[in-house]
């Protein structure tokens, strides 16, 4: 056994503590680089293209949004709302919202279809927004003919609905139009003698028409007592737009003269003819008679009397008349005059019409110069007047004269 002592071991050296304190440099691992995969890289792509794709949708929706939403205004719908109420007029059809007005069966037409017609005929379409349209659902439009406000059509929004979560679209229908200028009607009265057939812009009056009113035409005032003359009956015609084209035959299909008044039609009795040369000789007769006792150029006794009488009927008004112009104090007031020969100039007869077997009336005109005895001076008396004349006692008389001119006078003349 080894008497080396325990102490005689060899001691290891005493580490320097410090060296604790200072960190020992520690070796680098290496990393290897590692290359992506192909799995990856698709990953990545299809990834990329989904949210390019989803971006795109994206867009192209809020721009689909954005354009109805534009579209969707309501001046967008006027706009072709005015297109279409232009090509309306142009083929004359009536445009959309406006309701037809009927018309009288005498008038075959859409009375408000004409008025639009006539309003826009010619001049400059626009439209504008009505200054007192606030309803943002149900806006006004005025469309105007040369700036002149001529109708309003009324929009209403339906069918409303949010897109893109803040966007409210709708569509746009014609809740009224309404025209502004719309003529008024107007009713029309048409006097015809019975027997007589009446059409109304070529349509026959029936007599559904008639009101029951009847009346003596003043032409016939001082006849009627003598002679059955037939009555006028009225007609009443409703509601029309505009002046007809009234007719007016007999019972064999001839024309009766009318006159018209505004909107009242009084027909003359019988129709026009050529007078037999006959009844013209005496017609004519009569009246310059007459023309002649009315200045004091008969002669006889009373002034020529009893020379017109014989073509008056007894105690008829111009019998009376007669009577007291030839015995009143005035006849004595009429100028000395002479007449030229021949007495009348410019003589016409015309508008000759059989009433009836008895009765006849005619238009007679001349001019009768005086020539004043104290003066000098010629005064032109001027007769136009249209005569009735009835059969009495195998005769032909003369009841009634009415003035076609304001020179004639029935009465005494100077």
């Amino acid at each position: 056994m080894s008497d080396r002592r325990y102490d005689d071991r060899p001691r290891r050296p005493r580490p320097d503590y410090d060296d604790y304190d200072r960190p020992r440099p520690r070796k680098k691992k290496r990393k290897a680089k590692m290359k992506p995969s192909f799995y990856f890289l698709c990953v990545c792509v299809v990834y990329t293209l989904i949210l390019l794709i989803g971006a795109g949708l994206f867009l192209g929706y809020a721009d689909r949004c954005l354009n109805r939403f534009e579209k969707s205004q309501s001046s967008y719908a006027i706009e072709d709302y005015f297109k279409e109420f232009k090509e309306s007029l142009a083929n004359k059809e009536l445009p959309k919202g406006f309701v037809s007005e009927e018309s009288s069966k005498f008038e075959d037409s859409d009375l408000k279809l004409e008025a639009l017609i006539a309003a826009t005929d010619g001049k400059t379409l626009s439209y504008e927004k009505d200054a007192q349209s606030y309803d943002t659902e149900e806006p006004i439009y005025d469309i105007l003919a040369d700036g002149e406000a001529i109708a309003k059509i009324t929009l209403s929004a339906y069918n409303s609905k949010t897109v893109f979560g803040i966007l409210t679209i709708m569509d746009w229908k014609i809740k009224s139009a309404e025209f502004l200028n719309m003529p008024s009607l107007a009713d029309y009265s048409i006097w015809a003698p019975e027997g007589c057939s009446v059409t109304v812009n070529g349509i026959p009056v029936s007599s559904d028409y008639l009101t029951g009113e009847k009346k003596d035409l003043e032409l016939f005032a001082n006849a009627k007592e003598y002679i059955d003359i037939p009555s006028v009956q009225e007609y009443k015609i409703p509601a029309l737009s505009k002046e007809p084209e009234v007719s007016i035959t007999d019972e064999n299909g001839k024309n009766v003269d009318f006159t018209q008044d505004g909107t009242t039609y009084e027909a003359a009795f019988g129709s026009e003819s050529e007078i037999p040369d006959d009844m013209k000789e005496t017609a004519l007769n009569i009246a310059e008679t007459w023309s002649l006792f009315n200045t004091v150029d008969l002669s006889g006794p009373s002034y020529g009397l009893e020379t017109v009488r014989q073509y008056l009927i007894p105690d008829s008004y111009y019998d009376g008349l007669a009577k007291q112009w030839a015995t009143s104090v005035d006849i004595t007031f009429t100028s000395p005059h002479t007449l030229e020969d021949p007495k009348f100039k410019n003589v016409e007869v015309s508008q000759y019409r059989r009433i009836t077997d008895d009765c006849f009336s005619v238009r007679i005109s001349f001019d009768k110069p005086m020539h004043l005895t104290r003066t000098g001076e010629i005064v032109m008396d001027h007769t136009d007047s249209e005569y009735l004349f009835v059969r009495y006692e195998a005769s032909w008389r003369m009841v009634d004269m009415i003035a076609a001119t304001n020179n004639a006078d029935d009465g005494g003349e100077e």
